[in-house]
């Protein structure tokens, strides 16, 4: 620490140039330490297979988007700032591209942060990194003054220590209950009937009051260690923290090598053994499930055909299981074609039918007329993103805190044959898997 506090104070100012520096630090759960340096925007993700971790304080450069047809914009920017420096942007977007109101006034529709300060590990190397850009000598200054202060206030902690006392839900209010569940889905069914779209998401918001604020970061660390095969992340602005533990890939792109899923298609994980095997062998076989995954497997072919080469995935989909929940679930794998990066690739899979609908557009306006909640950035994608690679993880399993309060979101796909006492228990068993976490 003392050696890079020194050499940050010989950093000279170059106009709109990134200067970034990072040192090997001993290994540290990353989750304690956002908990234990709560001054600043926290950020947070780490990937699915636990190959990457990025824990992030303050910010040095943020880059926003107020609708949908500026991310190729947002996203050329970021390139741009970072050249070749092995370093991220953090950041994500809403549903529907749009910004955020109300409960979420502070998300903008797209956001990209680069920390002031973080934390990485890479394939269980440990890296201390810091970022500082200004356009001006006196902006310069200040920013330099900033980032030295805040990093002689860091506290480590190798481990998380003893857990919190389990959160005390005082309250808890439904958008939605079964009977207004019942006509949302019957809306949807008659569109379906009609040959206006094949498939329709509905999302309902559960607000939780708490007797206490929580310690975010340690009931995201909770969440995670039962949802092992899951993305991770969180994202903090202001007293509002956005998280979530994701099963679904939207997209990796490494260069030109790219991938990508279909996950739909949803039971429970059974009680016992033979109950599973029951219910996995229904992911299989039972046709509303199977109509459910192959439109949104249909849908992501279809969408990335243009910008890829040598589609690859196997030839029947196998299932993904979470604590709660299981699913239908085919990689897809392809090789970029020259020149294609990021912006094309939102724009083709960003929201995919496992949380809108398809046709897209059908679904999106049954969904803005249908639905009570704002979903702001839930059901969105949330990454990270750099000239060399970028991965987002479509945003469910998530929740939004400010204060003491939660709102938990979830979701289902609505298709020919749906039945609403199945659909009710979907919705339901999606919002338990965090209150099991939250009151554990």
């Amino acid at each position: 620490m003392a050696r890079l506090l020194q050499r940050i104070t010989h950093w000279p100012f170059r106009t709109g140039h990134l200067l970034h520096l990072s040192e090997r630090i001993p290994a540290l759960d990353l989750l304690a330490w956002l908990q234990a340096n709560p001054e600043g925007a926290r950020t947070f993700w780490q990937n699915r297979e636990r190959t990457l971790a990025i824990a992030g304080l303050g910010v040095a450069v943020e880059l926003t988007a107020q609708s949908g047809h500026e991310y190729g914009r947002l996203l050329e920017r970021c390139y741009s700032i970072l050249g070749d420096r092995d370093t991220m942007f953090l950041g994500g977007l809403s549903f529907d591209g749009r910004s955020g109101h109300d409960e979420w006034a502070a998300f903008p529709g797209a956001s990209l942060v680069l920390p002031a300060i973080a934390c990485v590990q890479r394939h269980g190397e440990y890296r201390l990194s810091v970022h500082l850009w200004a356009e001006s000598r006196q902006e310069f200054i200040r920013r330099k003054t900033q980032l030295i202060a805040a990093l002689s206030r860091l506290r480590f902690r190798d481990r998380v220590g003893t857990d919190p006392s389990p959160a005390r839900v005082t309250s808890r209010h439904d958008d939605l209950d079964f009977a207004g569940c019942q006509r949302h889905i019957q809306a949807v069914l008659n569109e379906i009937a009609s040959g206006k779209l094949h498939k329709a998401v509905l999302a309902r918001r559960v607000e939780l009051g708490l007797a206490a604020p929580l310690a975010p970061f340690e009931v995201l660390r909770r969440w995670r260690d039962v949802n092992p095969g899951s993305f991770c992340f969180a994202m903090e602005r202001g007293p509002d923290l956005f998280m979530g533990c994701s099963p679904e890939r939207l997209y990796r792109r490494c260069h030109r090598e790219f991938r990508t899923e279909s996950l739909a298609g949803t039971v429970r994980i059974g009680q016992t053994r033979e109950e599973d095997a029951a219910l996995e062998a229904r992911l299989h076989r039972d046709p509303k499930l199977v109509q459910e995954h192959d439109l949104v497997t249909r849908f992501v072919r279809g969408q990335i055909d243009p910008w890829v080469t040598d589609v690859d995935s196997p030839v029947q989909a196998g299932v993904f299981k979470l604590d709660r929940i299981q699913h239908r679930h085919l990689p897809i794998r392809a090789t970029l074609k020259p020149g294609v990066f990021d912006p094309p690739l939102l724009d083709a899979l960003h929201p995919t039918p496992a949380v809108c609908g398809f046709p897209r557009g059908a679904a999106q306006a049954l969904i803005h007329r249908e639905e009570t909640a704002q979903r702001g950035w839930y059901s969105g994608a949330v990454g990270v993103v750099s000239p060399q690679e970028s991965e987002f993880t479509v945003a469910i399993r998530s929740v939004l805190l400010n204060h003491q309060r939660i709102l938990c979101y979830s979701g289902v796909g609505i298709v020919a044959g749906s039945d609403p006492d199945e659909e009710w228990n979907e919705l339901e068993a999606k919002i338990e898997s965090f209150l099991s976490v939250l009151e554990c």
